[in-house]
């Protein structure tokens, strides 16, 4: 993550964006399937979420993650200068990446979700030895 968006600090607040992203798709959607909040999320579908209120400050970031203020805005500034995020008065800081962006986070959440089977996996294995 740290690669896509080119520092730590950069890949957790884009993360906390994201993640904020999904849990709107899914709080909008009468489905709660994974498979349809994820197909939702990774189509980028902006439509689902532009009536609800809830919105991502600079101040709410640095909350959510612990990283200073003024360094989740210059984060924030480099995501937007990447297209991986829209920062807007009104509609606050909003992940809006760009085609390949969203290609990238896809398979990079691909990757994700294979290896943490696999470690899971071998913790539950693990346990079952003792």
């Amino acid at each position: 993550m740290a690669e896509l968006t080119g520092s730590s600090s950069s890949a957790l607040v884009l993360q906390v964006v994201a993640y904020h992203n999904l849990t709107l798709i899914q709080s909008s959607l009468e489905s709660k399937t994974y498979s349809e909040i994820r197909g939702a999320w990774e189509q980028g579908d902006q439509t689902l979420i532009s009536d609800l209120p809830q919105k991502l400050s600079f101040a709410a970031i640095a909350d959510i993650t612990g990283i200073d203020k003024e360094t989740v805005r210059r984060s924030v500034k480099k995501l937007e200068e990447q297209r991986w995020v829209v920062i807007d008065q009104k509609a606050g800081i909003s992940y809006s990446p760009s085609k390949v962006n969203q290609e990238k986070l896809v398979a990079l959440n691909e990757w994700e979700l294979t290896h943490f089977g696999r470690l899971l996996k071998r913790l539950n294995d693990a346990d079952n030895q003792d």
